[in-house]
């Protein structure tokens, strides 16, 4: 019974350009907004909190913050790779970097042919 099951069952194909995740704000996930974006934006809150509380300081800091959530945003939004959607820039730069840093074979001589 079960190799008849395992017959009739339907095998999904997903092309690498498909993304497993639902992107709600930007391209980008609930988790992953949950897990980087929303720390920042409480810390940033935190030093926006904090003393002292003159115009220019607080203008500074506001402006630090926005700053660095932008980069934030900028950094995990970007696609490097345009006609892959599925493709971060980070994951991209980790596998160029392991790429760069992995043994490479080279030869001295032009290999014959047969």
């Amino acid at each position: 019974m079960n190799e008849t099951k395992k017959k009739d069952e339907k095998t999904f194909f997903f092309p690498e350009n498909v993304e497993s995740s639902y992107g709600v704000f930007l391209g980008l996930s609930v988790k992953e907004l949950l897990v980087y974006v929303l720390p920042m934006v409480i810390v940033g809150l935190i030093v926006l909190f904090l003393p002292p509380h003159t115009f220019k300081f607080m203008l500074f800091k506001t402006i630090v913050v926005i700053f660095s959530i932008t980069v934030l945003l900028a950094v995990l939004s970007s696609r490097p790779v345009s006609y892959r959607n599925n493709v971060r820039l980070m994951p991209h730069l980790q596998m160029k970097s392991k790429y760069k840093s992995r043994q490479h074979l080279f030869f001295k001589k032009a290999m014959k042919r047969k």
